[in-house]
């Protein structure tokens, strides 16, 4: 028998289904736009910048900031050649696993959607 979902719980997992696609597919356009060296150690600085900022103000965004840390000094390795084809090969795991995660979290949203009425 369906079980009613708390509102609460579906709106974490549709943020989590939203965050999860969109980080990943992000992370799939940043290993295309830094394909190149000198792209790749802007975007990555640039990047590596905002996600420790993002972390040191708020408590809540930890997380999204540690996320965009991560991926600014995958994006700084990427630039630095002998570090470009390892540096690639994680960003693109990376967001393909936050792309099924997101998927998973929307599948989960969807059926608690269904379970409500």
């Amino acid at each position: 028998m369906n079980e009613l979902v708390p509102r609460e719980v579906l709106a974490k997992q549709g943020m989590k289904a939203v965050g999860g696609i969109g980080g990943g597919a992000a992370l799939l356009i940043l290993s295309a736009v830094t394909a190149s060296h000198l792209p790749a150690i802007i975007i990555g600085g640039i990047l590596t910048i905002v996600g420790l900022a993002i972390t040191s103000k708020a408590k809540d965004d930890r997380i999204a900031g540690t996320v965009a840390v991560g991926a600014g000094v995958l994006a700084l390795l990427k630039g630095i050649g002998i570090f470009a084809k390892l540096a690639g090969g994680l960003i693109w795991v990376s967001g393909v696993g936050l792309i099924i995660a997101g998927g998973i979290s929307l599948y989960k949203f969807i059926k608690g959607l269904k379970s409500r009425g």
